[in-house]
């Protein structure tokens, strides 16, 4: 009887240590948004460029960009012209004129607080959400 109760108690633990040891992010799917979910998510908020959070901000609109400038967080008018932005494929092409065209991957993390702007697989630029708490994430 007692070596039953023992082989039963190591099974026990054994179950017990595996599930431990198991990785919780294996249980989770994180599906990957489309570029289209990428793009709404841009155009409903107002974003502030990283390193620059006080100054520049950008807001997105039916195919352009918007940019204002500010001091300590207080943002007038959009400065005049646009940059305009389609989706090919799953990239977003800006066109900041005279010629200059560039394709970005777009990557939002952060509870769609943080987006990151890749170009040719490197880093361009980040845009944080005005108002959220994308500091908790950095």
């Amino acid at each position: 009887m007692k070596n039953i109760i023992n082989r039963i108690f190591i099974c026990f633990m054994f179950t017990i240590t595996l599930i431990a040891c198991s990785d919780p992010s294996e249980d989770l799917i994180v599906e990957e948004l489309s570029i289209q979910e990428k793009v709404q998510i841009l155009e409903g908020s107002e974003w502030l460029l990283a390193g620059f959070e006080d100054r520049i901000m950008n807001t997105f609109s039916e195919g352009e960009q918007f940019t204002y400038y500010g001091t300590d967080n207080v943002f007038g008018e959009a400065i005049p012209g646009t940059e305009d932005y389609i989706i090919e494929g799953d990239l977003l092409t800006m066109d900041f004129h005279f010629g200059n065209v560039s394709t970005f991957d777009i990557k939002v993390s952060c509870d769609n607080n943080i987006v990151e702007w890749f170009k040719d697989g490197e880093l361009n630029k980040t845009l944080y959400r005005r108002g959220s708490n994308y500091q908790e994430c950095l």
